[in-house]
């Protein structure tokens, strides 16, 4: 509740200072500005990677392999790398939002009875780094997987993504 409290009072502070800025009588300099902003802004989201800081986290989306799960159908495996740099015992599942996807379509998370195969949810300490691998059913064995991850409460639009072929 906490988390929500200070995301709603973000906003409206955000939104004071676009009203203030709005009433500036500027309006050349600032126009310029902003289109500069957003070419930039473009950039970056074109350049997305496969590692990085995601707010008080560090990611990286590793490897992809291929088995199947308990009922012998084919999965994916994702192999991520977690690093906690905030201040307070963090889990993966809990912090960054994983995603996986096929044909434009998430695919569904499945279970191993293997050894090796982490959950995302050991809590690990402040500056502790931790290999989690999550296993994915896939929809067809030819088409490339895609993932993305993304801190799970943030207002900024970061993301991770990454793209492997099953060829």
């Amino acid at each position: 509740m906490k988390n929500v409290k200070k995301i709603g009072l973000g906003l409206f502070i955000m939104s004071l200072a676009g009203v203030a800025l709005g009433c500036s009588s500027d309006t050349s300099t600032k126009k310029a500005e902003t289109k500069k902003e957003d070419k930039t802004e473009e950039v970056k989201k074109d350049q997305a990677t496969d590692s990085g800081d995601l707010g008080d986290f560090h990611v990286a989306i590793q490897d992809f392999s291929r088995g199947q799960d308990f009922e012998g159908s084919e999965v994916g495996i994702v192999q991520y790398e977690f690093t906690n740099n905030s201040e307070d015992n963090q889990m993966f599942t809990v912090a960054i939002s994983p995603k996986v996807f096929q044909n434009g379509v998430a695919l569904d998370s499945a279970v191993m009875t293997e050894d090796g195969f982490s959950d995302g949810l050991t809590e690990i300490q402040p500056g502790a780094k931790i290999t989690i691998k999550t296993a994915y059913k896939l929809a067809d064995t030819e088409n490339p997987v895609s993932v993305e991850v993304s801190p799970t409460f943030s207002l900024k639009d970061e993301k991770l993504t990454k793209e492997f072929t099953l060829q």
